[in-house]
């Protein structure tokens, strides 16, 4: 089906030239990208059709209408009920699991990890733990941004966060064909958002696919594509989180007390951090609606909430919090990190459970997806919202819940540090990119 020719238009013949590549109003991409919808079924036509009246208008089919329109203006081509049923088809599934191969000699490879400069800044965080894992494996890796030039005798390029690097800025310039094709691109994005759907006219290119999400990785080779799940982890060089941080001074940070400015984090004990209950995280209706709610059990503890609205990335310009060093300094000083996710998707957010694990902080959650590794009572605690401010409270005020505190993050640390490395993701991706 052609997507976006029109009459007397004449075909586009040389598409890594065309200037709109990167946006995927190409055919040969646009095609690619509809035929992934409809092989994973992700794309829900009345949903869509019920969402924005003007494609009735339009007389186009609904899906040919997502492809010329939508995606650009950043509709939402799914539903909760159609992101639920792909959900529990690769829930269900048993794939066989190969042993992975045995990487000989990974100081043979030289890695270049390229990530935005104008992009969120925790994308950076993670583009840094990839580059310790691989320095850790013995690979010559550097960070780099889209006004980089290549690193002569690279073997392996390494994009994270493809919805903000080839878009924003000069990231444009390296959304060719011959760059995509033989690059990994380590996808950071929940597939109902419009970030997932920008990021596909890449991820249908690219020489492998790595997601932080076991889910969406699964999703990914439904459609085609090959795709693996990766999720970075520990690294005893990643500066940020090696070395007890101190609180900048900030107006966001005025109102912690010198107590918890002056604490020293190298106690041990749960019940000596002076922050009782942390939350980091941009807002949405549903996070605003439980922080609300919890108001009052949480005006009774030390809690540090700080919400922020986005409209644009997050960057230390934007936010004092937006450093690996503050958000290091913030959970060195708090007992519980609180997780509520965005939306009714119930990912489990890894990024920010690693952040916690890895400072010795006690994750509360809503219910996530199962991992394989970690576990709810063991790891980390689930609970429903309306039932978290009690759960919260018992952990903070009782000897009970302080010991049951001591011990969830005790092996959630160890573990953590043992069996997810920032070394063995580094290993994976260098296999998804080739070892030849």
């Amino acid at each position: 089906m052609n997507w976006f020719q029109r009459p007397g238009q004449p075909p586009k013949e040389n598409v890594s030239a065309d200037p709109r590549l990167h946006r995927g109003d190409t055919d040969a991409i646009a095609t690619a990208v509809a035929q992934f919808l409809m092989k994973t079924g992700l794309f829900d036509r009345d949903a869509y059709v019920a969402r924005y009246p003007d494609v009735a208008k339009s007389g186009l089919d609904p899906l040919h209408h997502y492809m010329r329109y939508g995606i650009q203006a950043g509709h939402n081509c799914t539903s909760l009920g159609t992101i639920a049923r792909l959900w529990r088809e690769v829930l269900l599934e048993k794939p066989a699991i190969d042993p992975a191969p045995v990487l000989d000699n990974p100081a043979r490879f030289r890695a270049a990890v390229y990530v935005s400069s104008l992009g969120n800044f925790f994308m950076t965080e993670i583009a840094d733990v990839i580059v310790c894992g691989l320095r850790e494996a013995g690979v010559d890796a550097r960070r780099l941004s889209e006004k980089d030039a290549p690193l002569p005798g690279t073997t392996h390029h390494i994009v994270v966060a493809p919805h903000e690097f080839f878009v924003l800025g000069d990231g444009r310039k390296w959304a060719t064909d011959e760059f995509v094709s033989r690059a990994v691109l380590f996808s950071t994005e929940q597939i109902q958002t419009q970030w997932f759907a920008r990021s596909l006219v890449f991820l249908l290119r690219a020489k492998a696919v790595a997601d932080m999400n076991q889910q969406t990785a699964a999703i990914l080779r439904k459609g085609g594509v090959k795709a693996i799940a990766v999720q970075p982890g520990y690294a005893s060089t990643f500066a940020p989180f090696a070395v007890p941080a101190t609180l900048p001074h900030s107006r966001a940070l005025e109102s912690l007390s010198p107590e918890v400015r002056s604490f020293d984090v190298t106690q041990t004990a749960f019940a000596a951090r002076p922050i009782d209950l942390l939350f980091l995280g941009s807002t949405s209706p549903k996070r605003e609606k439980h922080l609300a709610a919890f108001a009052p059990k949480l005006a009774k503890l030390n809690s540090f909430i700080y919400a922020t609205r986005m409209s644009r990335p997050l960057t230390g310009e934007a936010s004092p919090t937006a450093s690996p060093e503050v958000t290091a300094a913030l959970l060195q000083r708090s007992k519980i990190l609180l997780n509520i996710h965005r939306d009714e998707y119930t990912y489990f957010e890894w990024w920010r459970v690693m952040q916690a694990f890895w400072n010795r902080t006690l994750v509360v959650t809503e219910p996530c997806f199962p991992h394989p590794v970690y576990k709810p009572g063991i790891h980390y605690l689930e609970e429903a919202p309306r039932h978290m401010p009690h759960l919260v409270e018992w952990l903070v005020r009782t000897p009970e819940g302080q010991a049951k505190a001591e011990d969830i993050r005790a092996r959630a640390h160890a573990d953590f540090t043992t069996l997810s490395t920032a070394r063995s993701a580094a290993l994976e991706l260098l296999r998804a990119g080739g070892t030849a």
